[in-house]
């Protein structure tokens, strides 16, 4: 059994739960099960740690429930086991914020180039270094420091 370590209502009333990241497939294997469906899935850089909040929608009973996950290394399970609703988010918040989806098979940015140094929405990210896109002539991008390089 999964172990709720904090069960608060948010600004708009709706239930939101900490889970211990060991616990989480357990408890959304289970939410599932009672009919719960994936929405989104958001990061949130807390400075000392990441938060990863889960959004999940019950269609048969209107309701909302939002499940939040603490990491201090950047890691939590992949829930594209679960519901392939979260493959793309996985993807997006791996991309802006850096966090890991362990057992994620294609886990890569979706929205900036292989090449990207750092995460954008990470606190730590340093926005006085600007990145320069590029392309080849084959249609390949390459990112570089040098301004010259750049479009």
């Amino acid at each position: 059994m999964y172990n709720i370590i904090a069960d608060e209502k948010d600004k708009g009333g709706m239930r939101v739960i900490t889970l211990d990241k060991k616990d989480l497939i357990e408890a959304m294997t289970e939410f599932k099960s009672q009919g719960y469906y994936l929405s989104s899935i958001t990061g949130v850089d807390m400075k000392d740690h990441l938060e990863v909040i889960y959004h999940l929608h019950n269609f048969d009973k209107n309701e909302y429930l939002g499940v939040k996950v603490l990491t201090y290394d950047s890691k939590v399970p992949s829930l594209v086991g679960l519901w392939k609703a979260a493959d793309w988010d996985e993807r997006e918040q791996y991309d802006r914020m850096g966090i890991i989806f362990e057992g994620h098979e294609n886990l890569r940015r979706i929205l900036l180039p292989d090449e990207w140094v750092g995460h954008p929405l990470r606190k730590d990210y340093d926005l006085k270094k600007v990145q320069y896109v590029s392309m080849d002539s084959e249609g390949n991008e390459h990112v570089s420091f040098d301004e010259r390089e750049g479009w």
